[in-house]
């Protein structure tokens, strides 16, 4: 590989001039490029090398998309990227309503706000411009709604887990199984008894698929960090689990009637059907969501085992310091443990 093709495979770094600089004319081009065209250009780049060392997940590329289809497109997509201004985009990102349920919620509009802003950002990639048009002159995006304040987690001790699995009956073993091994709803409801297998001291799950946003049919052959990884299961539940579900196909599917009879299990269904009337008949308040059922199950393992690296590897993080950050108010009931054990040796 000569010089040329090197630099031609070398992996991308945007380039944006220092602000306040007096930056060169933009490169020249035979014709304007619009937000359309930059669009399908930077979405090429995503999807083949992407710009941290390999292509974006499907599941980013299918928020990608929705979010260019929904709101992004209709109001930007012939617009010439340089007849983009940061305070049209501001004016822009406040009134998107999403169709009759009225106006878009903060969520929603920031996320849709930081994709435009990296989308205009190719526009310096490909030096059509010199700064990037969806900020300011100092490089800010005041128009982006703040992030949302981060839910707090429910753990639940396990009678609470089980007085909320027996309400969720007949789901009660998809239940005891989230709140025992802490898998994600993408990736217990893309479950198989194929997956579970008995070694001699007990059960083991192998988690190797997931439902993705824009999966059909089948779901992606790889979980939400992109590997598979095995888990041990608690003998009892894998027992409820295996009498209750077929031995062939998805382990736990719709009950829908139709087309979606037998298919994937939606977790919009599944939570305002199931989850929350089960959580207010067993007297559960908050109400956890079935997300907070793997922080449970993470609470339970770290309580029974202490042990923060087995926690991780059976929560499928991708090291024991996530672990520690995401769970670090588990450890604060321990705070005075070595205070206290250092206490009982002094005479």
């Amino acid at each position: 590989m000569d010089a040329v093709e090197a630099r031609a495979h070398r992996r991308p770094v945007y380039r944006v001039p220092a602000r306040g600089r007096a930056a060169g004319p933009a490169k020249p081009r035979r014709e304007t490029m619009t937000v359309g065209e930059l669009y399908a250009d930077w979405m090429r780049l995503l999807t083949s090398q992407g710009l941290r060392g390999g292509p974006i997940a499907a599941s980013t590329q299918a928020n990608y998309r929705k979010n260019w289809h929904r709101h992004i497109e209709p109001r930007w997509a012939s617009t010439p990227v340089d007849g983009v201004h940061w305070r049209d985009v501001g004016e822009w990102i406040a009134g998107l309503r999403a169709g009759s349920r009225g106006q878009t919620g903060n969520n929603t509009r920031r996320r849709v706000a930081l994709m435009f802003i990296r989308l205009m950002r190719h526009s310096v990639y490909l030096e059509l411009l010199p700064v990037n048009p969806a900020t300011d002159a100092t490089g800010r995006a005041g128009y982006v709604p703040r992030a949302p304040v981060e839910k707090r987690r429910t753990y639940l001790s396990m009678p609470e887990l089980q007085a909320l699995a027996d309400h969720c009956a007949p789901w009660t073993d998809l239940v005891m199984l989230a709140g025992t091994t802490g898998l994600r709803w993408g990736e217990i409801t893309a479950l198989s008894a194929a997956d579970f297998r008995r070694a001699p001291e007990g059960w083991l799950l192998a988690v190797r698929r997931s439902w993705k946003e824009g999966d059909a049919g089948t779901p992606s052959p790889n979980t939400k960090n992109g590997g598979t990884r095995t888990v041990p299961v608690p003998d009892k539940v894998a027992t409820l689990v295996l009498a209750a579900r077929p031995p062939d196909g998805l382990l736990f599917r719709s009950r829908g009637r139709g087309a979606s009879a037998g298919g994937r299990l939606h977790h919009s269904n599944f939570a305002g059907r199931v989850l929350r009337p089960a959580a207010l008949a067993a007297g559960l308040d908050p109400s956890p969501t079935f997300h907070d059922l793997r922080h449970t199950a993470v609470s339970l393992i770290l309580h029974a085992t202490k042990d923060v690296k087995l926690a991780q590897r059976i929560a499928g993080h991708s090291s024991a310091q996530l672990t520690l950050d995401t769970y670090a108010e588990l450890f604060e009931q321990t705070l005075f443990t070595a205070s206290r054990a250092l206490d009982g040796l002094i005479e």
